[in-house]
């Protein structure tokens, strides 16, 4: 699902617009396609309601929301994601800021282990 298989998309939810868009170029220069970023729980559930992205990092807390909403409709759909910043317990979380190489390197680790 990474690098040398195929671009997974990953969807990019960060509550601050600078960030989510520095956070998205190291992605895109990973070889990533990234949808985002998306600043609020409302606009990331409205882009999930109709796809399904390989993988997501999601911000805590959100605009909008705790969060838990999202997740859950992530996790029914095997969309495996990291959290960022936050109390999150239902994912593998990256205090904030996080270093945007080592987002790079925590999805390739949960790409690895999506894979069959």
């Amino acid at each position: 699902m990474r690098r040398g298989d195929q671009h997974p998309t990953v969807l990019l939810i960060e509550e601050d617009p600078l960030a989510g868009l520095a956070v998205g170029d190291t992605l895109a220069e990973a070889g990533d396609r990234v949808a985002g970023p998306l600043t609020s729980q409302a606009a990331s559930l409205a882009w999930a309601a109709g796809r399904a992205p390989d993988l997501a990092i999601r911000d805590l807390p959100l605009r909008g929301g705790d969060g838990c909403r999202l997740a859950q409709v992530l996790r029914a759909r095997g969309v495996r994601f990291v959290a960022q910043g936050g109390d999150a317990r239902d994912a593998p979380r990256l205090t904030k800021p996080a270093w945007h190489r080592g987002l790079v390197l925590v999805l390739d680790q949960l790409a690895r282990e999506a894979r069959p």
